[in-house]
């Protein structure tokens, strides 16, 4: 019983809201010049209504995924992108960041990330372009990662040659003192 009458009360106050639209228009008379005023919509050029053609709308023609991973290997030396004459939304900014990638991963990749969050933050990229970013900053974390690790086994094998100095001048000075 409770389901029937939330389905009738939906139905009634939807068929409300949608004939309040049409309710809340005046209704013009045509014994009050006022009203009859107030409805007509009148235009610098006279009682005649511009009609401009509306614009069409376009979407944002961003590169497809292929052209992006062709500059990035173009950046990186050896592979030849067809020549376009097509415009690309960020194409531009892209192939900045693939220059400075393809030069600056391996010293310094801490840099080449902050570029790449900016970049990715800078356009609403399509998918494929989205996905394709995130890979690239998951390839510059693991070699941020690989780069913290090799430091610290580098810090590591420091502090075992040192102690293994220090082991070694300890032999020397007994194998000196048993000589005397």
């Amino acid at each position: 019983m409770g389901v029937r009458l939330n389905a009738i009360l939906v139905v009634c106050i939807t068929t409300l809201g949608l004939a309040g639209c049409e309710l809340t228009e005046q209704p013009v008379n045509k014994s009050n010049p006022q009203a009859e005023q107030a409805g007509k919509v009148t235009t610098p050029q006279g009682d005649s209504l511009p009609n401009p053609k509306p614009r069409p709308k376009t979407d944002p023609m961003y590169a497809p995924a292929e052209t992006v991973i062709g500059w990035h290997a173009k950046s990186c030396g050896g592979f030849q992108v067809a020549a376009s004459k097509t415009v690309y939304i960020g194409a531009k900014e892209l192939q900045n960041y693939f220059d400075f990638s393809c030069k600056n991963n391996v010293l310094a990749p801490e840099k080449v990330l902050t570029q790449l969050l900016k970049l990715d933050q800078a356009y609403y990229w399509p998918d494929d372009i989205k996905q394709y970013l995130w890979l690239q900053k998951q390839q510059i974390k693991q070699q941020i990662n690989a780069k913290e690790q090799q430091q610290a086994l580098n810090n590591k094998m420091q502090e075992t040659l040192s102690s293994l100095a220090a082991i070694e001048q300890q032999l020397l000075l007994r194998e000196e003192t048993k000589e005397q």
